[in-house]
This record gives C-alpha cells, sequence and structure tokens, in this order.
C-alpha cells in the first residue's frame, strides 16, 4: 500500500447537471435506509438526516441499523420501493438482497461520506499504517467489498465532490448530496447560539479543536506551530482539545494555557463548541483520504455562531467565503495570520461567526438540502418508471 499512489491523483470536479421537476407518480415511493456504520454520528448525518429529508418531502422513509450480516434484514427492506445502503460492504446476505432488490425493479443506491471504497487509496488512511500486518490485509478486503456494492448499485450518492468524481472514474451514476444540519441538532444548534451572546464581550478568548479518533494527529500538526506561536503573544487565548489527540511536542510546554476534553456524543460536543470563540478544522492539504472529508466542522460550529478557520480543501473553500464567513489557511503563516486576525479583532470574529450561521441555515439545514434531494429524486424515480 503505497502512499505515493495519491500523488498520482489529479480530479477535475465536475458539476452534477441539473435535474429536472419530481415526476408525478400514481403512487408515492417510500425509501429504506440501512446504515452500516456503527458510528453514531455518521449515521444521524447520513442516514437519520436524510429520513428527515424525504419526510419533509411528503416520502415514507425507514432507518435501519445494519452493523453486522445478521442484521441484513432483506424481507423488511424490499417492502419498500428504493434502498439506501450507506457504508455496507459486500456479503452474501446483501448480495442476494441487491439481486431481488434488481428481479424487483427497485433502485438500490450506495451511500458514502469517506473514502472507503477505492482499494489503490488505502494506503492514505492514516490508521491502517498502525495496524499490524493481518489488520491491513482484513481492512483492505473491507474496502474491497465496499467497492464491491458500489458498483453493483444503481446509484451512487456521496458527501463531496472529490468522492464524486472518484466514484464517476468508476464508471458509475453518482450525485454529491452534501452534509446537513437535522430537526433535533437545529433546535440544540438555535438553543446554544441564543446562550452563546451573553460571551461576545468576554476578554477571553478560547481555540477549539474536536477529534473523533486518533487518525486526526496529523490533521492537526497543519495548526499546531501556528497555535504555539498564538499562545506564546496572546495571554488570554486559551486551547481546548476534545476527544483523543496526541498533543505535538511543540505544544507540551504550554499545557498550562490547554484544556482537555473527553470524546463525547454530538450534543456534548455542540455544549462544549458554544463555550468556544473560534474553531479550528484543519486537514492534511496533500493526503487525498483527508481532500475528500465534508466541511461538516464549518457547518456544525456555523450553526452556533462561532468563527471558524479551516484548511483550503474544496469542501471548505465551497462552503467559506474568505474572510467573511470565516478564515482559511493552507500554510503555517495563514494559520498564525488568521488566528491573529480573529483574536485582535474581536467583532469581526464575532460577525464571521454570523455570516456563518447565515450560510449554514442556508444552505445545510433540513429545508435547504431537501430541495438539493428533491433535484435528484427524479432520475431515481424515472429508473423505477421504467423498469
Amino acid at each position: 500500500m503505497d502512499p505515493g499512489l495519491g500523488n498520482q491523483v489529479r480530479l477535475t470536479l465536475l458539476p452534477c447537471s441539473k435535474s429536472p421537476e419530481l415526476p408525478s407518480l400514481s403512487a408515492q415511493p417510500s425509501f429504506f435506509i440501512a446504515s452500516g456504520c456503527p458510528i453514531a454520528t455518521t449515521t444521524l448525518y447520513r442516514c437519520t438526516h436524510l429520513q428527515e429529508q424525504l419526510e419533509f418531502l411528503g416520502y415514507t422513509a425507514k432507518v435501519a441499523e445494519w452493523f453486522d450480516d445478521a442484521k441484513i434484514g432483506a424481507e423488511e427492506a424490499l417492502t419498500y420501493d428504493v434502498i439506501f445502503l450507506y457504508r455496507l460492504a459486500m456479503s452474501a446476505p446483501l448480495e442476494r438482497l441487491i439481486s431481488v432488490a434488481r428481479e424487483r425493479g427497485k433502485p438500490v443506491i450506495f451511500d458514502t461520506d469517506d473514502l472507503i471504497f477505492e482499494p489503490k487509496l488505502v494506503g492514505w488512511h492514516r490508521a491502517v499504517k498502525k495496524l499490524s500486518l493481518s489488520d491491513q490485509e482484513q481492512h483492505l478486503d473491507g474496502v474491497r467489498r465496499y467497492l464491491a456494492t458500489l458498483l453493483v448499485s444503481d446509484a451512487v450518492t456521496v458527501a463531496t465532490p472529490t468522492l464524486a468524481e472518484l466514484v464517476r472514474q468508476r464508471g458509475k451514476t453518482v450525485f454529491v448530496h452534501r452534509n446537513a444540519l437535522g430537526n433535533e441538532m437545529l433546535k440544540l444548534a438555535n438553543s446554544l447560539y441564543e446562550r452563546r451572546r451573553n460571551q461576545k464581550d468576554r476578554e477571553r478568548v478560547v481555540i477549539g479543536y474536536g477529534s473523533g479518533t486518533p487518525t486526526h494527529d496529523e490533521d492537526f500538526e497543519e495548526a499546531a506551530i501556528a497555535l504555539v506561536h498564538i499562545l506564546s503573544r496572546f495571554p488570554q487565548v486559551e486551547l481546548w482539545l476534545a476527544g483523543p489527540l496526541a498533543l505535538p511536542q511543540s505544544l507540551e510546554t504550554l499545557e498550562k494555557r490547554i484544556r482537555r476534553f473527553p470524546l463525547t456524543d454530538w450534543r456534548g460536543w455542540f455544549e462544549l463548541m458554544s463555550e468556544m470563540d473560534i474553531v479550528l478544522a484543519p486537514l492534511e492539504q496533500d493526503n487525498i483520504f483527508c481532500r475528500a472529508k465534508s466541511e461538516i466542522k464549518f457547518v456544525e460550529a456555523g450553526a452556533l455562531g462561532v468563527a471558524v478557520v479551516a484548511s483550503k480543501t474544496e469542501p471548505f473553500k465551497d462552503a467559506i467565503a474568505h474572510g467573511d464567513n470565516g478564515l482559511l489557511a493552507a500554510d503555517e503563516e495563514e494559520w498564525r495570520q488568521a488566528l491573529a486576525q480573529m483574536i485582535e479583532q474581536p467583532e469581526r470574529r464575532w460577525m464571521m461567526g454570523e455570516q456563518a450561521r447565515r450560510r449554514v441555515l442556508q444552505r445545510y439545514s433540513l429545508r435547504a438540502r431537501a430541495a438539493e434531494l428533491a433535484a435528484i429524486l427524479p432520475r431515481l424515480l424515472s429508473w423505477m418508471k421504467a423498469r
């Protein structure tokens, strides 16, 4: 698994063509959404929120957790008209389900928000490098099985344009359907946003970062040296780190200015983030695995009105208008300048947070994503009518 393979990947991001209006059907199709990922937050974003969007559009939808082969309930799934498979690796039960679905003219859609399906790029998944050789082979087998599911599906939905281009290179029909807020998430975000107004005039400035897994150590290194400079220059700044993260050696001398918090669920993360003034969203710039990741850190922070400094990957560049609703950085000097600007100009930082919230509500709300989904569905539904 040679990481150098990633240097050969040159992506030309192509816009999805505009879809026609939703066709008029004699019966409203129903949707079954199966999650093969046991991580609650990802199932929430890609499955529960999809269910809410479909229900907003007037469809019937159900989410099921299929984290192992024994949970694959083909009989129930086949009572629905369209089947979404979120991160399900191919298995004998799944193969049988897809075969019957095809016989009955029921579209099967593979969905992913991560680069889990391309064996030749698996070396760019940093966590894999730390596994034993046997575990690496097992992981590679899983990637191949994800690819097998993708290839036999009727279409694919993904969270980012980079993922979409990689799917296109496999010859599959693909649609970008970005991550979005859901009902419960937006309700909590609105409540915490109102509470944040009391923090506006405080002197302390909290810079925060949340890590869901140890694989983000290298991502955090993108901003680490700049943070050393910022903490040394501005005595009113604190750095809050949540979740599993190895503290870079460069920051060890500043540990008294750093607070650590355990990994929590999304509600606890929103609560903690609402106490922050600046949220960091660094990603390793030259890693295709990272470039394929979504702009979710901007969406979550923006929902709370918290300003973000993010790496210059395509999803963040698409979401953030630099200097208006956040700041982008590509190297140590840009990270240093962006953080210093937000600290020295609190009013501007606050306004960037406000603009970020407007952007999130306009583009990443349930209503906004449901409208996008309504533009995608006609092609799926037209297949149903043709079969």
